[in-house]
């Protein structure tokens, strides 16, 4: 029979084959897994920067020095505008908490800027405040200026504030003109 084999084993190849071609294409297609969403890092580093922001914002105007406090990492540093700098979470607590004791706080903050890079962060604007003397309510100082936040990210992925800055717009003592607000 030479070379070319024998005609049964050939006759069996392709009815094997063939089965194997026919239950391959009756199975059911493989499984794709369900498409991941993307996630837009920015918008991801924005909501959680305007979400530290918020929490700020509702601690200062609540005069709640430890709520305040707990938004810092634990080596921050604070400078206020003219002042010396403040330097550790404990010591941005101490601080607030004493002067939350005679003025009630009120805040506004709008953000002009901010921006990321891998576990850094920071955000640029501008700060109106009123404070008024809890002894003596007729006493009110007021205050416009600008800020900016270097924030971390910390090990579980929330960001907290690693230094800040604040500068007033007007001499200490002076009126500040304040900004109507934007709507």
């Amino acid at each position: 029979m030479g070379e070319r084999g024998n005609p049964r084993r050939i006759s069996a190849t392709l009815v094997f084959c063939s089965v194997l071609a026919l239950v391959a294409g009756c199975a059911a297609p493989p499984e794709e897994a369900a498409p991941v969403p993307e996630v837009d890092p920015r918008a991801e580093n924005e909501a959680a920067l305007n979400e530290l922001i918020a929490k700020y914002l509702q601690a200062v105007n609540r005069g709640d020095a430890d709520g305040l406090a707990v938004l810092y990492t634990e080596d921050a540093i604070r400078i206020g505008a003219n002042g010396n700098p403040i330097e550790g979470r404990d010591a941005i607590r101490l601080f607030a908490a004493a002067d939350y004791v005679d003025n009630d706080w009120e805040i506004q903050l709008q953000v002009k800027e901010s921006d990321y890079s891998g576990d850094l962060a920071f955000v640029r604007g501008t700060y109106a405040v009123t404070l008024t003397s809890k002894q003596d309510p007729s006493v009110v100082y007021q205050e416009v200026g600008k800020w900016m936040d270097l924030m971390r990210r910390g090990a579980d992925g929330s960001w907290l504030i690693a230094r800040e800055l604040s500068n007033r717009d007007h001499p200490p003592g002076e009126a500040p003109q304040v900004p109507a607000e934007e709507g």
